[in-house]
């Protein structure tokens, strides 16, 4: 476990608070502890559990650990007791049931969202989209609206249906902060049901 946590590594860490979502790299590593310096300093505190996730080479990998200590930008962290590899893609993705309106020269769509990750979409049209052309989007994840571009990259006919799969294109670094901190909940909600 602990030959993943190295000198130089990025990773992505979370806290309670998507405010506090930043990318960090692992500054030093100590016997109990490792230290890592923020992208963007936040709010820690000693004691706070917080989430970090990285790619490597076996997958995404993923574990939540307890701060030991805050010292402005730069935060020492606990080893975890545990990691867990969760998948192979560089952004999770979720199953999803809920509606979504395309907007593209006054032309609105209807689609029903098959799958979301932090990098785009999956789903499902009567008609079929328009292949790397930009829709406009307003996802409402969590009380929270994310107003974005969606670009198609595959589509497939499927019966009388149609299904996108599709990337981001417009998205602020906080919205992609939230919507991979949303996935990652459901996605340890999901597993441990």
């Amino acid at each position: 476990m602990r030959n993943q946590i190295v000198e130089g590594k990025e990773f992505y860490i979370l806290s309670r608070s998507v405010d506090n979502a930043s990318k960090c790299i692992v500054t030093d590593v100590k016997e109990d502890c490792f230290e890592v310096a923020l992208r963007n300093k936040g709010k820690y505190e000693v004691d706070e559990s917080v989430e970090l996730f990285t790619m490597t080479n076996d997958g995404q990998l993923y574990f939540e650990t307890i701060v030991k200590e805050v010292k402005e930008d730069k935060i020492s962290i606990w080893y975890p007791i545990d990691i867990k590899f969760l998948q192979r893609r560089e952004y999770s993705r979720i199953k999803s049931e809920e509606s979504l309106k395309l907007i593209r020269c006054k032309e609105e769509i209807i689609a029903e969202i098959l799958d979301i990750s932090a990098g785009g979409l999956k789903l499902k049209t009567d008609n079929p989209l328009s292949l790397l052309d930009e829709y406009d989007i307003s996802l409402k994840i969590e009380n929270q609206v994310i107003n974005c571009k969606f670009k198609p990259i595959r589509i497939e006919a499927n019966q009388s249906k149609y299904i996108s799969s599709g990337q981001f294109d417009n998205i602020d670094n906080y919205d992609r902060i939230m919507l991979v901190q949303y996935c990652f909940r459901k996605l340890i909600e999901n597993s441990s049901k």
